[in-house]
């Protein structure tokens, strides 16, 4: 993961530094993320049907509280180019009691957590995207562009009862089609951008979604305030760490922030 880490950074400083003359803006705030949806962890006898041993992030693991998040952004443009990287992550705890699907072999709630179990439960997730859009079409009230995404994903889901600790630890590079709309109205714009992928990559075969809406306000010449909305999916089904495991999740939110422009 550490790898990944430095190669999406190396990459991000080399295509924002590549070009003289850029426009750069640097965002930092704050995002309010939810989790939701449900993930299933094989035993290991690899005796469950998983698609019947499926924990809800809020009813049975307790980790759907809404959780603040530190979010930056770095853009740069030049021309009709702009590079943009983008990232979050979230550490929640919580608690709960996993599903119970009757009686063996599919009683275990999580891996070889017996369903029922009380169990104490933690949510760790961290994203981040380097996106690259071409202006293809643009006047004085909006502009549109399309172009690519780069996104990695890492997720670790954790469980723990009296006597067993069981998680899931998957990360994954995503390519993706990407694009972007936005809609000039004197200092204010709003946008929307958006990529998608289906295919078996990393420890999963996946299904992911990345995209935002935003509204930003150019309060004076080199400084702006920023709101939006994000919505992330990450549905993925493969083997991690030797188990399979099917993860659907959901991440969305609300984010507010400021910025420089230089």
């Amino acid at each position: 993961m550490k790898k990944l880490h430095s190669l999406l950074l190396g990459a991000t400083l080399a295509a924002l530094t590549s070009c003289a003359g850029q426009v750069y803006h640097v965002d930092a705030g704050a995002m309010f993320v939810k989790a939701s949806g449900h993930i299933s962890l094989q035993n290991s006898t690899n005796g469950l049907a998983l698609f019947q041993n499926k924990n809800d992030f809020d009813n049975h693991l307790g980790v759907d509280d809404i959780e603040p998040s530190p979010y930056l952004r770095l853009q740069a443009d030049q021309d009709r180019h702009r590079v943009r990287l983008h990232g979050l992550g979230i550490d929640n705890k919580g608690s709960g009691t996993l599903a119970d699907n009757g009686s063996p072999p599919n009683s275990n709630g999580f891996g070889d957590i017996p369903g029922g179990s009380q169990v104490t439960t933690s949510l760790r997730f961290f994203a981040a995207g380097l996106t690259y859009a071409y202006e293809v079409a643009r006047d004085e009230n909006y502009r549109f562009a399309v172009g690519a995404a780069l996104n990695f994903y890492a997720l670790d889901v954790a469980a723990r009862s009296l006597t067993t600790r069981e998680s899931v630890q998957t990360s994954v590079l995503v390519p993706m089609p990407y694009v972007e709309v936005e809609g000039f109205l004197g200092p204010v714009t709003a946008g929307v951008n958006a990529g998608a992928m289906s295919a078996d990559l990393g420890d999963a075969n996946g299904r992911y979604v990345d995209a935002e809406g935003y509204l930003r306000w150019q309060a004076v010449d080199d400084f702006d305030v920023m709101v939006g909305y994000r919505y992330l999916v990450m549905d993925a089904a493969g083997n991690a760490s030797g188990r399979d495991f099917d993860a659907d999740l959901y991440l969305q939110g609300f984010f507010v922030g400021g910025g420089v422009r230089f």
